[in-house]
C-alpha cells in the first residue's frame, strides 16, 4: 500500500476491520478524527466469516473506502486496528487491536454459542488476549470483560452511537419532516435480529398498528437491525411488509440511520435489541413488544426490560407511558458526551502520535426514508356542525382494509387492489390532469366503470378540484387539505340536504377547507 504512488504519505497506518453492516455503522462514529489526519492512512478490510457480510465489501467502495483483502490485511503490519465486533480471526493481524462493542454493551448470548455471551466470546484465542484494549461504556461491562479473563484492558469511555443521538436532537424538526410527521404523533417500531425480536414473534404488528391508527394523527415508522435485512434479502422483507408499506408505514431503508427515526419519534415500540437503551437515554416513552426471551442474560438491559410496559395486544393504550428514569439508563451508560476526546485520546496514545483535536459528535443528516401515500381510507364521521352556510366535519381515516370499523371507503385510481376500488364509495384521480377537460373526462369514465362509486374527483392543473357524482352533476371545490381529504368531505356533502358552501375539515394533519361551487 505504501510506496511512490502515495500523494500524502501518513506517518502511520490505521486498519478497520469491518464484519458486519452493524458493526460498520458503529465503527462510523469513531472514524472522522483519524479520516480527516493527514498524519493516518486509513485502510479497511471485511472479515468475511459471518452469515450476514454480504455486500459489505461492495458498500464500503461505494462509500469511497480503501479496501484490501483480509488476507493481505493480516500479512501487513498496522499501527491500530479497529474493530467492533469480537467474531472472526481477529488475533491474526498484526496490530494493537481496539474492540468496541457493536451494541449497547453486553446483555445477550451469543447466537452460535447459548452458553456464551454476544461479544465477550472472542477475547482470548489460544490463550492470548486478542484485544489491545477494549472500550466500555460503563463500569458494569468492565466487570463483563474480566470475568472472561483478567488479563483484558478495558478503557471506559461514553457511547458514541449515544453521543450522536444528543447531538441531532436540535435538528428533530427536520427529521419528523422527513417522515411526514408534522402535525401527526410519531410511533417508532424497532426490531433487533432473531426468532425473539418484535419481527421475529409479530411479523404483522406494523400493519395492524399502521391500518387501525388513525392516519392523520399518526405516523407509524420502522426500523429493522441490518441482519434482518442481510439474512433475508431486501426483497423478501418488503415483500412481507407490502401491506403495512400501503397502508402508509415508514420504513427506514437498509444501509440507512436509525437514529434520525429515534429523534423524530414521540414513542418507541421495541424488544431486546440496543435501540430500546438508546430510546432510553434519548428519553423516549418505550413499550415493549418482545423481550428477548432466553437470547437476554441478567443485566441492566433486562432490569430495564422489566420495568417497561409491555404492547396491549389490542393496540396502544390510552396513556403513553412516561420516559425511562434517569437512575435506570445510569445503569447502561456512563458519561455522555465524552466519547470522542476519548476515543481520539486512545487511538493517538496508541499510534504514539501528539493528539489531535477530537471531533465533537456529529448530527445525523438526514436520510432517505421509504414511505408512500396511502391508495385508500376508511372514513369515520366524527361531528359534523353545520349552519346554513358553513360545516365543521371532524373526520377520522385508518387505511383498515375491511369495514368492520365502520366509516365509507374511498380510494385512489391507482389503488392496486381492485377489490378495495370496486368497493369505494368515492373515488379520486392521482394523476396531474393537463387540462380540466381530461380531468372531468376521466373522473366520468371511472363512475362508468366502477358502479359503487357515488363520486369521483381529480385535480385540475390550477389546483381546483372537480368532483362528477352518479347523478350526472359536476361541480368544483377550492381546498386546503388534500386531494383524498377533500373526496372524504365532498361525499359527505353529498349526502346532506342542505349544502354548505364552505367546509371545515378536521383532519389532524390532513386538516384545511373545502369551498364547492
Amino acid at each position: 500500500m505504501t510506496g511512490v504512488w502515495e500523494t500524502v504519505r501518513g506517518e502511520r497506518r490505521v486498519l478497520v476491520v469491518v464484519r458486519t453492516p452493524a458493526a460498520w455503522g458503529r465503527l462510523g462514529d469513531v472514524l472522522p478524527g483519524l479520516l480527516g489526519d493527514l498524519r493516518v492512512e486509513v485502510v479497511f478490510t471485511v472479515d468475511e466469516g459471518s452469515v450476514f457480510a454480504g455486500g459489505l465489501e461492495g458498500r464500503l467502495k461505494a462509500a469511497g473506502a480503501v479496501v484490501v483483502p483480509w488476507g493481505q490485511a493480516c500479512r501487513e503490519k498496522f499501527d491500530l486496528a479497529v474493530a467492533a465486533s469480537d467474531n472472526g480471526a481477529l488475533h491474526l493481524l498484526n496490530a494493537p487491536l481496539v474492540l468496541m462493542p457493536h451494541g449497547a454493551g453486553y446483555h445477550r448470548r451469543a447466537a452460535a454459542d447459548p452458553t456464551a455471551v454476544s461479544g465477550l466470546a472472542g477475547l482470548v484465542k489460544n490463550g492470548r488476549v486478542v484485544p489491545h484494549t477494549v472500550v466500555v461504556a460503563h463500569e458494569r461491562q468492565v466487570a463483563a470483560l474480566k470475568s472472561v479473563d483478567p488479563r483484558v484492558h478495558a478503557v471506559l469511555t461514553a457511547d458514541p452511537c449515544l453521543d450522536r443521538i444528543t447531538a441531532s436532537a436540535a435538528h428533530r424538526h427536520r427529521y419528523r419532516r422527513a417522515f411526514d410527521a408534522d402535525g401527526r404523533r410519531m410511533v417508532l417500531l424497532c426490531s433487533t435480529w432473531g426468532p425473539h425480536s418484535l419481527f421475529g414473534t409479530d411479523p404483522r404488528l406494523a400493519e395492524r398498528l399502521v391500518s387501525t391508527l388513525p392516519a392523520d394523527e399518526y405516523r407509524v415508522a420502522m426500523t429493522l437491525h441490518p441482519n434482518v435485512w442481510q439474512r433475508h434479502g431486501p426483497l423478501q422483507v418488503r415483500a412481507w411488509l407490502r401491506q403495512a408499506l400501503a397502508a402508509g408505514l415508514a420504513l427506514v431503508p437498509p444501509g440507512h440511520d436509525w437514529r434520525q427515526a429515534m429523534v423524530a419519534a414521540d414513542l418507541v415500540i421495541s424488544d431486546h435489541g440496543s435501540l430500546t437503551s438508546y430510546a432510553a437515554a434519548a428519553g423516549k416513552p418505550i413499550l415493549l413488544a418482545a423481550d428477548g426471551g432466553p437470547e437476554v442474560i441478567a443485566s441492566p438491559l433486562s432490569r430495564l426490560l422489566a420495568s417497561l410496559p409491555r404492547l396491549p395486544p389490542d393496540g396502544l393504550p390510552d396513556a403513553i407511558p412516561t420516559p425511562v428514569d434517569p437512575a435506570t439508563v445510569a445503569t447502561i451508560f456512563h458519561r455522555p458526551g465524552t466519547a470522542a476526546a476519548t476515543m481520539n485520546a486512545l487511538f493517538y496514545r496508541i499510534m504514539d502520535l501528539p493528539v489531535a483535536d477530537p471531533r465533537p459528535a456529529e448530527p445525523i443528516p438526514p436520510g432517505e426514508v421509504e414511505l408512500t401515500d396511502p391508495t385508500h381510507y376508511r372514513t369515520t364521521i366524527r361531528d359534523a356542525r353545520t349552519s346554513s352556510a358553513h360545516a365543521r366535519l371532524t373526520i377520522r381515516r385508518t387505511t383498515a382494509r375491511h369495514g368492520d370499523s365502520g366509516g365509507s371507503l374511498s380510494a385512489a385510481d391507482t389503488t392496486p387492489d381492485i377489490a378495495l376500488l370496486e368497493s369505494a364509495s368515492a373515488i379520486w384521480a392521482d394523476f396531474p390532469f393537463h387540462s380540466r377537460e381530461n380531468a372531468v373526462e376521466h373522473i366520468r369514465s371511472l363512475l362508468s366503470r366502477l358502479p359503487g362509486a357515488r363520486l369521483a374527483t381529480a385535480k385540475t392543473p390550477d389546483g381546483t378540484v372537480v368532483a362528477a357524482f352518479r347523478d350526472g352533476s359536476l361541480i368544483s371545490a377550492r381546498t386546503s387539505t388534500t386531494l383524498s381529504a377533500t373526496t372524504a368531505a365532498l361525499h359527505w356533502w353529498s349526502t346532506q340536504a342542505r349544502r354548505p358552501r364552505r367546509i371545515e375539515v378536521d383532519a389532524g394533519a390532513a386538516s384545511g377547507a373545502v369551498e364547492p361551487r
